[in-house]
């Protein structure tokens, strides 16, 4: 599978290209109360990602202080630091795959029976995890790279990575919880 370019992905999630979701009248205050059980679980993930970010910024932190240190010491420490950071990312990247299945597989299918706007909003966020997917292999490939060749140039890779990623998903969620907030009480998905 081709990988998505990061700036083109990004580009793919401008909100004037993204449907919206028709307003349900009689929407009752305990079914929007359950559609906000989304955002719970979003909350969940960005707490991740602003962990993962957090380990970033301390490898960071440390590959810029070991260029000052012996080159031997300095490798070794941002291998270890490396690998670190790809553990915490791989296994948010794993739960936020598991997210998106559990969404395309169990929530949207019940959505698809909605109205036509519903559907195309529906088939819009099909589209972005795809594109999240994508960033994902992105991301994880360069990881690989940071681990076994242990660098500024890596690094930098690496972090560029995990932004694009980042603004994707924080997009994606904001986006997805706006417009499925209504719906997902209404129809009484269960989260």
């Amino acid at each position: 599978m081709a990988r998505e370019d990061p700036d083109t992905a990004i580009a793919f999630l401008d909100d004037a290209t993204r449907p919206k979701a028709p307003k349900i009248e009689g929407v009752t205050p305990a079914q929007r109360r359950q559609g906000k059980r989304l955002a719970l679980i979003h909350d969940y993930h960005l707490s991740q990602m602003n962990e993962v970010r957090w380990v970033m910024e301390q490898v960071e932190a440390g590959a810029q202080s070991a260029a000052t240190l012996l080159e031997a010491i300095s490798s070794l420490q941002m291998a270890a630091n490396y690998r670190l950071f790809g553990n915490l990312c791989g296994q948010e990247c794993q739960m936020l795959t598991a997210h998106h299945t559990i969404e395309d597989y169990s929530i949207f299918p019940l959505l698809r029976h909605g109205s036509d706007g519903l559907t195309k909003v529906v088939d819009r966020l099909s589209q972005e995890h795809l594109i999240i997917h994508q960033l994902l292999e992105a991301l994880e490939d360069k990881a690989v790279n940071a681990v076994n060749e242990p660098g500024a140039e890596t690094f930098s890779e690496l972090k560029a990575a995990f932004l694009a990623l980042d603004r994707v998903v924080r997009s994606h969620f904001g986006y997805e919880q706006e417009e499925m907030e209504e719906a997902l009480g209404y129809f009484g998905i269960p989260l």
